[in-house]
């Protein structure tokens, strides 16, 4: 069985560049045929599928950041999934910072970071997702996956 994994990974790579890439906008997509987009985009270099610096991530980032920002953080995605929407997904917001830092972008990555930062509590703990409105912590806490993309994005950072 693992003699075919390089063949579906070139299957999986060639669709996703074929069908889940849109060339007038410049940014990767969140599903085939669909014009959404989402912060988990911002993983594809930190799981080898194109360098931080590649001129379609440079254009997903920023797309990303135009489109899913909520006062300074990140939406993980603005497709109507049927439920009513909620906060700024934090990890999705030091998932940036760290894209950012890896392109070079110190400046704009180290305000994402110190904004994101400011969300924890006193304990420095971080929740799941934060209002930014109502300054409320919102979903899961502490979310570790908040806590991983912290340190991932303060390395990108040193």
């Amino acid at each position: 069985m693992p003699e075919r994994w390089p063949k579906a990974r070139e299957e999986i790579r060639e669709a996703i560049e074929s069908r889940g890439y849109e060339e007038r906008r410049g940014t990767f997509l969140q599903a085939f045929g669909a014009e959404d987009l989402d912060a988990a985009l911002l993983r594809l270099p930190a799981v080898g599928f194109c360098e931080w610096d590649d001129e379609r991530m440079l254009g997903t980032a920023d797309a990303i950041r135009a489109e899913l920002d909520f006062d300074g953080l990140l939406r993980r995605y603005d497709a109507d999934d049927g439920m009513a929407p909620e906060g700024a997904f934090l990890p999705c917001s030091f998932w940036l910072a760290t894209c950012l830092a890896h392109q070079g972008r110190r400046q704009e990555a180290r305000a994402i970071f110190d904004r994101t930062v400011a969300t924890a509590n006193d304990l420095g703990l971080f929740s799941e997702e934060y209002d930014p409105t109502t300054e409320e912590m919102l979903g899961n806490f502490p979310q570790t996956l908040t806590h991983l993309s912290h340190i991932e994005a303060a390395l990108a950072l040193s």
